[in-house]
Parts: structure tokens; C-alpha cells; sequence
């Protein structure tokens, strides 16, 4: 688990008078750029107690705060760079003293933004109707675990080699979210989570992953490139594990057996994301094995 940071997103009908409805929260890790908002889902106690026009106010700033996030979230694909530090939630908490109000920001253990929110939602913000929905997991959390698991296993930083390609001949190439490598690749990592809404495009993704990495076992020369332009070979018999975040509905489920069919086909090691510590140990001992 990691700290997180969180703070309450309050509406004021009038500010003067100081009384208050807690309409959502923001969560997040500065350090990792992991970063939730989340709305009450039972709007009718706040119905009650604010009139539409700074119901309005408040909603148009939590969807404002959605959208920054999401649009940060794309950028982290491609960049380490991390827009959203503690100082940006602290100014929120200052320049918001109207209307919309956020609590002073404080510290909350966790596992991902969402689970802080979770935790928020279950013991300061009453809403029932938020907690019987499924929870949704994204791909990027199932990888702030496989990257947390590399830590704790004492993986050295620089063979950590994060939003890699993989080359295999002349035509094919697919992305891998992390490998372990220096000068030969003796691991490579794949987040999936199929505790997602759009499950077809998931699907998608994993057969044209898999369509690659298939290649890669025929025995097709492959060479990986990371993000600073470093060369590593791999060879066909490399170890290939992949972390999910586990089905819980039928569609779900449906999902995954389509998807298990290409993960057993390239005889890949699958660990659910509670037990991700297995992909770091195991790396663990392939870096001991080389030194």
C-alpha cells in the first residue's frame, strides 16, 4: 500500500451561513500521477439541501476535475512527467472558497486512487447506491502494481525498462508495459484488467498482443527498445508473465476465457493482481541468476 492524498469536495448554497453537503472526492499519489475523482451517486439529500443553481456549480467543477485527470492520465502514457503534485491539490483546497469548498488535503493508505476513494466514500460520505455498483479497475492501476511489486522485490532501477517495444522481424512490433532487461530482456510484464466497461476492446488488444508475442515463440529474431532508445535481444524462450485485474460479472468472465486462450498459447504465467508480489519475486531470481 502507498499514501494518497484525498480531499472532500463540498457545496456551500451559502457560504456565509458555513453549512455544507458533501457532494464527492478527489484522490490521488503525487509521486505516481495516480489520481481519481469520484461524485455521490444518491443525489437526493443534496437535492434537499442545495437548490439546482449551486448544484450546477458543483457538478460543472467536479466534471471540469474528471476531465484534467483524464487528459493527465493519456499524458502519463507517453511522458513521466506528472502534472498533479501535492501543491496542486493544496491550491484547490485554497483558491475553491465559495460554492464549491474541498476539505484541507490529508494523507489515506491504499492501493489505488479508487480503493482510497472507496475508503472515503465508505466512512466520511454516506452513499449507498455508489457502493453496490461493480468496481472498476483500470489497466494503468494493474500496472502502478506490477511496478510497486518490481520495488519491493529490489529489481535494480536501471533494469527496469517501462513502456518498451518489442520488435519481432521485419513487419511486427507491440508495446510491452514492462520488461526487465539489460542488453538481454529476462522478463516481460503485461498489465490487463477486465474490470473495464469496454471489454471488446480489450479483447481486441490482447489478440493483437498476443499475435506478436506468438511470433516471438515460433522462434522470429525480436530485439526490445525502451523509451531512451537502449537495444535488448530476447529470446523466444524469454519468461512472460502477465497480472490481471480478475472478472467479476459474466461478461467478464466471457472476456477473460477469450483472452486465458492466448495466454495459455504463449505459455505465459498469469497471477491475479492480489497476487502480483509473485511477478517481482520471480524476476527477483532471474536478476540473481545473471549476477
Amino acid at each position: 500500500m502507498s499514501k494518497y492524498l484525498y480531499s472532500i469536495v463540498r457545496c456551500l448554497p451559502d457560504p456565509r451561513t458555513g453549512e455544507f453537503v458533501n457532494v464527492g472526492a478527489i484522490a490521488g499519489d503525487p509521486r505516481t500521477g495516480d489520481w481519481a475523482v469520484r461524485r455521490v451517486s444518491n443525489t437526493e439529500r443534496i437535492k434537499r439541501f442545495a437548490p439546482n443553481a449551486a448544484i450546477d456549480v458543483t457538478d460543472r467543477f467536479i466534471v471540469r476535475l474528471t476531465s484534467q485527470i483524464a487528459e493527465a492520465r493519456e499524458a502519463l502514457e507517453t511522458s513521466d512527467s506528472l502534472p498533479f503534485d501535492e501543491q496542486w491539490l493544496q491550491r484547490l483546497h485554497h483558491d475553491h472558497r465559495n460554492i464549491v469548498q474541498l476539505s484541507p488535503p490529508a494523507p489515506i493508505v491504499a492501493n489505488h486512487a479508487e480503493a482510497a476513494l472507496d475508503i472515503i466514500f465508505r466512512h466520511m460520505i454516506i452513499d449507498p447506491a455508489s457502493q453496490q455498483r461493480p468496481v472498476t479497475i483500470r489497466k494503468s492501476e494493474v500496472i502502478e502494481d506490477l511496478r510497486k511489486a518490481y520495488v519491493d522485490a529490489q529489481i535494480p532501477a536501471h533494469l527496469l525498462r517501462p513502456r518498451s517495444e518489442v520488435f519481432i522481424g521485419d513487419k511486427l512490433h507491440s508495446n510491452v508495459d514492462i520488461a526487465i532487461a539489460n542488453g538481454e530482456v529476462m522478463q516481460l510484464a503485461q498489465g490487463w484488467s477486465f474490470r473495464v466497461t469496454h471489454l471488446d476492446r480489450v479483447i481486441t488488444q490482447v489478440k493483437a498482443w498476443g499475435f506478436a508475442l506468438e511470433r516471438l515463440r515460433i522462434g522470429d529474431e525480436a530485439r526490445l527498445v525502451d523509451t531512451e532508445g537502449r537495444l535488448s535481444s530476447v529470446a523466444r524462450d524469454v519468461d512472460l508473465q502477465i497480472v490481471i485485474a480478475t472478472p467479476e460479472t459474466s461478461e467478464q468472465e466471457a472476456a477473460y476465457e477469450e483472452a486465458d486462450q492466448v495466454f495459455r498459447m504463449l505459455h505465459a504465467g498469469v497471477h491475479p493482481v492480489e497476487d502480483v508480489a509473485a511477478v517481482g519475486a520471480r524476476a527477483a531470481g532471474l536478476v540473481r541468476g545473471i549476477s
